[in-house]
């Protein structure tokens, strides 16, 4: 009598074969399915078979849905640590000055990582914390990156275009405006109470303004690219819906 061996493993006898290609499989290569078992290949075309699960605003679905968040959070506690106990180079090195970016244009992105006093790091990365994880679950990992870069660049490029050439910049402000402006336009398309989100606006605009050192140039670039963004992934939704409907 001959013993069946497994197809991937021909030293190993298999005493199962896979539910779709009845191929013989040792334990090894044994994925529990709906019913019975199934081959590591086709227990992998399956898995690719299945669509991927959608956020209500287009992005892919995670189980965790404030990694992204935590991993900025992080980034930006490393950076402030660096700067603290580091050489003064180091923030030379990172904060955005408009007469350096046709040179050094990394500082368009470097500068919005970057502080130096506790109060300033721990009121951005407190906004961030408020209202990250709710986006990136509406939004998805990916989109909620997207926002969050472009905020951060929208809020660099303002200060490099409308700031004094000479003039040094730093922080996560303008990222935090771009997702508050991402909020906002997202809780007014779907008919929310914004009554806190304009608020904090109202306030950041009045501090942004009356006292010196703040940037309001960074604030009022972030605002608005993330509100144009998070406007842009709506009309993608509405279209992809549409598209939906027609078929």
């Amino acid at each position: 009598m001959t013993e069946t061996v497994c197809y991937r493993h021909p030293d190993r006898p298999a005493g199962v074969r896979c539910q779709r290609c009845d191929r013989p499989i040792c334990p090894s290569c044994m994925n529990s399915a709906a019913v019975g078992f199934q081959c590591p290949s086709c227990f992998n075309e399956g898995v690719k078979s299945v669509p991927q699960t959608r956020t209500s605003l287009g992005g892919v679905q995670r189980g965790n849905p404030q990694v992204v968040t935590i991993v900025l959070l992080a980034l930006n506690v490393l950076v402030f640590i660096a700067v603290r106990t580091g050489s003064s180079r180091i923030v030379n090195d990172l904060v955005l000055v408009p007469a350096l970016v046709d040179v050094e244009p990394w500082r368009l992105f470097t500068s919005a990582f970057t502080h130096l006093q506790i109060f300033h790091i721990f009121a951005n990365l407190f906004m961030l914390y408020q209202v990250g994880p709710p986006l990136e679950q509406m939004l998805g990992r990916v989109r909620f990156i997207v926002l969050y870069l472009l905020s951060a660049l929208g809020g660099s490029v303002a200060v490099w275009l409308l700031s004094a050439p000479l003039s040094a910049t730093l922080g996560a402000s303008g990222a935090v405006l771009g997702l508050v402006g991402a909020l906002l336009v997202i809780s007014r398309a779907r008919g929310m109470d914004v009554t806190w989100i304009l608020a904090y606006v109202a306030v950041t605009a009045v501090i942004s303004f009356l006292i010196p050192n703040i940037s309001w140039q960074g604030h009022l670039g972030g605002f608005v690219t993330g509100a144009a963004v998070a406007w842009l992934f709506l009309q993608d939704v509405k279209r992809r819906r549409n598209r939906r409907a027609r078929t």
